[in-house]
């Protein structure tokens, strides 16, 4: 198991990137998970990572810009590069709270306005 935040993060990035979602929901809690954005909201892991391989074609690439690690806490500061019906990239904070090796809580903040064509319910 990974003991420190910033190295079960990053393994839970390694894993989405590479479609291996099995690999990414191994490294969220539980119990107690739970991950906020504009588009969406899960208090369950397995629902959070049905979204993920549900949504993640339309992401081409995830460049990291910044990391900073505060205790359990680990930000990452990204661009994601995505394709809708034209190729954009959009600047994200990913916030994710890590107890006992696993993430507890994940944060997304980004603009939607993107995705409405995709979430019009936004």
């Amino acid at each position: 198991m990974l003991a420190d935040p910033l190295s079960v993060v990053e393994a839970f990035f390694a894993a989405r990137d590479a479609f291996d979602f099995e690999r990414a929901r191994a490294l969220l809690a539980d119990q107690g998970f739970s991950f906020r954005s504009p588009i969406a909201m899960f208090e369950s892991a397995d629902q959070f990572i049905q979204y993920g391989a549900h949504s993640s074609g339309i992401v081409q690439s995830v460049a990291v810009r910044k990391v900073f690690v505060d205790g359990l806490d680990v930000c990452h500061f990204l661009t994601y590069r995505i394709q809708i019906s034209e190729k954009l990239s959009v600047d994200a904070v990913h916030w994710a709270h890590v107890e006992n090796g696993r993430i507890l809580r994940i944060e997304a903040i980004f603009d939607a306005s993107p995705y409405r064509e995709l979430f019009p319910h936004v």
